[in-house]
């Protein structure tokens, strides 16, 4: 009985997921959710709390499942640099169209709701710190390399390719064209091993 009951969690969230990132924090109501799920508004509310505690577990659910995995390729890939560039050009890519998806949930979020939630900006400053690490890590290999200068700050380097990231998808957000975007890319590239 457990089983089918974390089951039902987790597909409760997943569809929790998408809809807060198909049509953001505001505009997805509890009655909505539970009518996704084909469950009383009551129910929705016993098994997964209100909608700020419902927002809070798609969010992990969607760094543990969306952000993380392309975020370890990077740091386990065997060329660093290659797999930053590779990543910037992912972001790119998905932020005009090419790639499917429906922007980064994190940033999304942050655009919406971060400045007046303090519990979610918590939880995106948590999540950044995880990949502002590993990206961390990945900056030294490249150094280690010689693909980057060995007397740059590598937490620095890490945190200006967040920022790149969500500079990127905020624009995105904004309808710059393509090509700005990719300007933004290709002059942050230019910068990381300038």
């Amino acid at each position: 009985m457990g089983r089918k009951l974390e089951f039902c969690r987790e597909k409760a969230l997943h569809t929790a997921m998408e809809s807060f990132w198909a049509h953001g924090y505001e505009q997805t109501s509890m009655r909505d959710l539970a009518e996704q799920l084909g469950l009383h508004l009551g129910s929705v509310y016993n098994a997964l709390g209100d909608k700020e505690k419902v927002f809070e577990a798609a969010m992990k659910l969607n760094f543990e499942e969306q952000v993380l995995p392309k975020v370890r390729a990077v740091h386990e890939a065997p060329d660093a640099l290659k797999a930053i560039n590779d990543y910037l050009n992912w972001v790119v890519d998905e932020a005009i169209g090419v790639s499917p998806g429906p922007g980064c949930f994190v940033v999304n979020s942050l655009l919406e709701i971060a400045h007046i939630n303090d519990n979610i900006t918590k939880l995106v400053h948590g999540y950044t710190n995880q990949v502002e690490t590993m990206f961390s890590e990945t900056v030294m290999r490249a150094q280690k390399a010689g693909q980057i200068r060995a007397n740059r700050d590598p937490k620095k380097l890490a945190q200006f390719i967040i920022s790149m990231c969500v500079d990127i998808r905020a624009m995105s957000k904004l309808k710059m064209s393509p090509e700005m975007l990719r300007n933004v890319r290709d002059v942050a590239l230019e910068a990381l091993t300038a």
